[in-house]
């Protein structure tokens, strides 16, 4: 017997007896979508995932009832992960307060091993990545695309080696007031539409010059302003935990004199760290896509 189609199928059950407004299936694999798939459920499917794969397949589908999310990392409480999938759901009006949801995910495995039932309120949700993004000027799936290379560096590094970088993004006027070029800026002279960190076709250029000692500005927009920049910003306001080094003491403190967001991944590890007022708000590891921090 299968676990996860037995508590699928129960998902899918209880979802009609609570006249639930939506399903939503956490899943690492894609296993869960494709068992709820066969069932046919008539009902709004919310499907999360961290699996880039698992999410551009499921995104080929055509179906007006289904909507994606992409979990940039997995927290170590479920209920706090589905929390913060409501709080995105919100955000972009796929839920609304007092909603009614089943929700299936996993514990100790990487498929459905368990089931909840939510009644949506705002003021349940958890603090998220996306709240971070709210709070901020800065044009939606930016920031997201931003972590989503962030990530990719840490992960797989350059050259078979882990390298650091960051990225600060939004209020740039005022950050670039707080910097200096260590090199000639590699972005100069560029069309806007090339430069723009959403086009995916820069992704590799970002990859390649994150080698550059210096940081990545970026615009509310999303317009890479300048690579290897130096922060020069009074790190002495800052406290951030032993063991982290130089580049990351300049990126909260530039976090901190402005209303920027920084993004920082570590040499040691590949560990990618989101500052926000001085401070760090989130941290993932991903070579496991757990949350550490936030």
């Amino acid at each position: 017997m299968s676990v996860t189609r037995e508590v699928i199928k129960t998902a899918v059950s209880l979802s009609k007896k609570l006249k639930a407004k939506a399903l939503i299936i956490l899943t690492e694999t894609g296993e869960s979508y494709e068992i709820l798939k066969k069932l046919k459920p008539n009902i709004k499917v919310i499907v999360a995932t961290p699996n880039m794969e698992i999410y551009e397949s499921i995104s080929k589908i055509k179906d007006k009832n289904t909507h994606l999310i992409k979990l940039f990392n997995r927290s170590f409480s479920i209920q706090k992960e589905l929390k913060e999938i409501i709080s995105i759901a919100l955000d972009h009006e796929i839920l609304n307060e007092n909603d009614i949801v089943v929700a299936v995910g996993s514990t100790l495995s990487k498929e459905a091993n368990s089931l909840f039932v939510f009644k949506v309120k705002r003021e349940d949700t958890d603090f998220s990545f996306y709240r971070i993004i709210k709070s901020s000027n800065i044009k939606s799936g930016v920031l997201e695309k931003v972590l989503e290379i962030a990530l990719e560096i840490g992960m797989e590094g350059r050259e078979g080696k882990h390298i650091g970088t960051a990225f600060i993004v939004g209020d740039s006027e005022n950050v670039l007031k707080r910097t200096k070029q260590l090199i000639l800026n590699p972005f100069a002279g560029h069309e806007k539409e090339k430069r723009l960190i959403t086009n995916p076709d820069i992704k590799e250029t970002v990859k390649s010059l994150a080698q550059l000692d210096g940081v990545f500005i970026i615009s509310e927009e999303g317009e890479i302003l300048t690579a290897g920049a130096y922060l020069n910003v009074d790190t002495s306001r800052v406290d951030i935990p032993h063991g982290l080094g130089a580049r990351h003491a300049a990126v909260a403190a530039i976090t901190k004199e402005t209303n920027a967001i920084g993004v920082c991944v570590s040499q040691s590890g590949g560990i990618v760290r989101v500052f926000k007022d001085g401070k760090i708000v989130l941290a993932i590891e991903p070579q496991k896509r757990y949350r550490l921090l936030g």
